[in-house]
């Protein structure tokens, strides 16, 4: 009698032979008898548990491995495609590790030992601990640790059968994943389109993202529609964290796209009050199908309904272009409207006068490419819109602060382009929209702009300007209703001057402190006067440059150029009338370039593989000789307030009505240091330090400027450094100091921060200033994290802003509190928030912003 080894490695060779040879001619008792002699111990063969293969791992069937015996025998198959009469379906794949065991006397059933491996021709792709095949029945039954994957859908569960001949899996018993959603099982039935696209409906059932036995939370509703790569509906959604019932919505359409769905931001502001801002987005647009409605949407919609306890309610509607994804300045546009409560409540703390409590925003940001042909073929024509209609001058302020930062003043322009290869031809109307603040209105300005380029296939170079436009600009009708006269006419040292001044722009309190200085019945009066209100007038000008670059050696490059322009104004005023002026520049670029390279220097902590040093010395001589328009010329196109230098090449200098003589010399050093990484080049570091040496200065009248450092260093990903400073060196300088340092450092997984300091001192129109901002984050332990923000004016040692925020991890959800604070000197700012995350499900995630900026 063999051994029960022995007997499980013969028993392949055996049951081939014998179901093919003898099977189809043997009396019931002789197969019953044959089978005890098969399995004289009762032992069954068991699979090789441990040896489960992954999805990628599987390549096609394979038979089990037979160990060679020491007789000849028959070969039984493993290979179900050879089991019985049977035609098995085409794209069917099986792979079996284990053995096959017969479950009835007919060997029309069989157990198969896992892993079990299906692949249908439909692409689903099925994996279970083992199987079991019913030839009669026309089924193969997975058990076991079932997983259905179908693209990015998976579906989990104990048993899935599949019909050998429809070729069809039977679902019904598992639950659906779709990462990461899953749908309880034996709840949603689905249904198909002629396109293949599947939909899930579900009656009182749940969705989780909690991949689990026992999930921490479910969101289940009367009905549940599931769209795979769109979204679900829900109607009569409830919540539930664990068996506990926490929220509830009659109806909610969620898509899956991080800026679709119902997004709420719940918190408080001193200026708002209690506020909960709601936003809800849909797509529109797009193609019609009869199972999932639009189809291909490209217009992407989000609904606005915000409540604040201090300010009333605010509806909103932003809509946006998503076929236009190359320039995000580009393609939407946005309504707002809201019944202000309360307008008269500011953040920062400074009277303001009437404001109408019905208030409004619309914008429209849109380029509209023009399919004109005029026989260039590289010719290209685009429609531009950058429209911002506001109600009034403290909107952004009150309700859009971030934008409010960044661009307090919004610009109004249509204009017509035509680009080519070589030439831009600009057609523009800047429209005053908003009369609240000082604003200019160009109606039309054309201008044509070509690029540098070889004239006539010479080595002489070409690049220029035209351009001719109806110009104005006006004060902001409340500067002027209100302030202007006061300002003009109140005594020295009255107390309502301190309360004037800063309702209006340096700009304008420089020429008002100007105007104030000057005797009666000065001449100039006039002529400021009209430069504060309203300078307008018409202007044509052109600037032309030639210029050539020239190599000697490697090391040495040359760029000489020569440029002349003109310039017509046509009725600035009484005391200008026309004015010409004539420009003319001439100047040379020299630059000197050596390199070192370090092969060997290899630092693997600072992120060095060899580096190479490129030293460049360079000097850039600029001389411009034109008209003097006087002193008191109402420009339009003026220099504003910096502390950069300023280009000296004319050609780039935009303040047109502002070029004056000028005869300076830059000269500087510039210092790269590159390395390699991932197999390209990457800038280690860079320096660039350089000064303006005068001989004629059109600002401060100098003699050198002060010396600039710009420092860029970015050694590794978690660590980088930048750094601008400019301070007198020679004679006084520009007579200001200037230090601006930002760095962000990782030193651990668990810990980041950045840090910035800005420090100006000494400037002639400019306040002082030393701010420092801080910012930290840190991950305690898997749970727990806090964050910290501050920034801080030593100037005159106030705390501007400080904001702190807690945050605890619950598996898939993260929960955290803030607290900010802003100081604006003559009313303080708190606000405070919660916010709910569910960390795999972020299109329900409230955003977590606190700061009352």
């Amino acid at each position: 009698m063999p051994s029960p080894i022995l007997a499980s490695r013969i028993y392949p060779l055996l049951f081939r032979s014998i179901a093919q040879d003898f099977f189809t001619t043997m009396h019931v008792t002789q197969r019953l008898w044959l089978l005890t002699l098969l399995f004289p111990f009762g032992h069954p063969l068991g699979a090789q548990e441990d040896a489960v293969l992954s999805p990628s791992a599987v390549q096609a069937p394979a038979a089990v491995e037979i160990p060679p015996v020491p007789f000849q025998a028959p070969v039984v198959p493993t290979d179900p495609h050879q089991l019985g009469a049977v035609e098995m379906p085409e794209g069917l794949d099986i792979e079996i590790k284990g053995e096959i065991k017969p479950l009835d006397a007919d060997f029309k059933k069989f157990a198969i030992a896992g892993p079990i491996h299906l692949k249908t021709n439909r692409g689903e792709e099925v994996f279970a601990d083992r199987a079991e095949l019913d030839l009669t029945g026309g089924t193969y039954t997975l058990l076991g640790n079932v997983s259905v994957f179908r693209g990015p859908v998976i579906q989990r569960g104990d048993r899935v059968v599949y019909y050998l001949k429809t070729k069809k899996l039977d679902t019904a018993n598992l639950s659906i994943g779709y990462d990461p959603i899953i749908l309880e099982a034996g709840s949603f039935e689905m249904a198909e389109d002629e396109a293949g696209n599947r939909v899930f409906t579900g009656y009182n059932a749940g969705i989780t993202t909690h991949d689990v036995a026992d999930p921490n939370f479910w969101l289940r509703a009367g009905k549940t529609t599931f769209y795979p790569d769109e979204g679900m509906i829900f109607e009569d959604l409830k919540v539930y964290i664990g068996d506990t019932q926490v929220f509830w919505l009659p109806y909610l359409s969620q898509p899956l796209d991080a800026d679709l769905g119902y997004r709420p931001v719940p918190g408080a502001r001193t200026n708002w009050g209690v506020f909960l801002l709601n936003t809800y987005g849909i797509m529109l647009g797009g193609d019609e199908n009869t199972l999932l409605g639009s189809e291909n949407p490209w217009l992407l919609s989000k609904w606005h309904l915000d409540l604040r306890s201090r300010r009333g309610a605010g509806f909103g509607l932003d809509l946006f272009d998503t076929r236009i994804e190359d320039n995000p300045n580009y393609g939407w546009m946005k309504f707002y409207l809201t019944h202000d409560t309360d307008p008269t409540i500011g953040r920062s703390g400074i009277p303001r006068g009437p404001v109408d409590p019905s208030r409004y925003r619309m914008e429209f940001q849109y380029r509209i490419p023009l399919e004109w042909q005029d026989g260039h073929p590289d010719a290209s024509y685009a429609l531009n819109y950058d429209l911002h209609l506001l109600s009034d001058n403290h909107l952004l302020e009150d309700f859009d602060p971030q934008l409010y930062r960044s661009n307090a003043q919004p610009d109004n322009t249509i204009f017509l382009t035509r680009q080519d290869d070589g030439s831009v031809l600009t057609a523009l109307a800047r429209l005053r929209l908003n009369n609240f603040y000082r604003s200019d209105t160009r109606s039309p300005e054309i201008v044509y702009d070509q690029i540098r380029r070889p004239l006539w296939d010479s080595p002489i170079l070409h690049e220029g300007s035209t351009s001719f436009g109806i110009y104005a600009e006006k004060m902001s009708d409340p500067a002027y209703d209100r302030i202007l006269n006061p300002l003009l006419t109140l005594p020295d040292g009255d107390p309502d001057l301190a309360r004037l001044y800063p309702q209006l722009g340096r700009y304008e309190q420089l020429l008002i402190r100007e105007l104030r200085s000057l005797p009666p019945g000065d001449p100039r009066y006039d002529n400021l006067y009209r430069q504060l209100v309203n300078p307008e007038f018409q202007r044509f000008h052109t600037y032309q440059e030639l210029s050539s670059q020239l190599t000697m050696g490697d090391w040495l490059h040359l760029t000489p150029h020569v440029g002349a322009g003109y310039s017509r104004y046509f009725s600035v005023g009484e005391d200008y009338g026309n004015e010409n002026r004539t420009i003319f520049s001439t100047g040379m670029e020299a630059s000197l370039k050596f390199k070192k390279d370090f092969p060997d220097f290899q630092s693997r902590a600072w992120g060095i593989d060899g580096m190479r040093h490129t030293l460049q010395p360079y000097a850039n001589w600029s001389y411009v000789s034109t008209s003097n328009l006087g002193q008191d010329f109402p420009a339009i196109d003026r220099l504003t307030f910096s502390t950069r230098p300023v280009p000296i090449n004319v050609g780039r200098f935009v303040a047109i009505d502002d070029i004056e003589n000028w005869n300076l010399v830059r000269i500087g050093m510039r210092n790269r240091y590159t390395t390699k990484r991932d197999g390209s080049s990457l800038e280690w570091l860079f320096i660039d330090t350089y000064l303006d040496g005068y001989i004629d200065d059109p600002e401060l009248d100098r003699d050198f400027s002060n010396l600039y450092n710009d420092v860029t260093w970015q050694p590794l990903p978690w660590l980088a450094l930048e750094v601008q400073t400019q301070v007198p060196i020679i004679s006084s300088g520009s007579g200001y100091n200037e230090f601006t340092t930002g760095a962000r450092f990782m030193p651990t997984s668990d810990f980041e921060f950045s840090v910035s300091q800005s420090n100006l001192n000494s400037h002639p129109y400019l306040l002082d200033s030393n701010r420092f901002h801080i910012k930290a984050y840190h991950r305690l332990n898997a749970n727990w994290g806090v964050g910290m923000l501050q920034q801080w004016e030593f100037d005159d040692g106030i705390l501007e802003l400080e904001q702190y925020t807690l945050h605890r991890n619950y598996d898939n959800w993260i929960i955290s509190a803030g607290l900010t604070h802003r100081n604006n000197r003559i009313r303080d700012e708190y606000g405070f928030m919660v916010n709910f995350t569910l960390k795999d499900f972020p299109t329900v995630s409230v955003p977590f912003t606190i700061d009352a900026e």
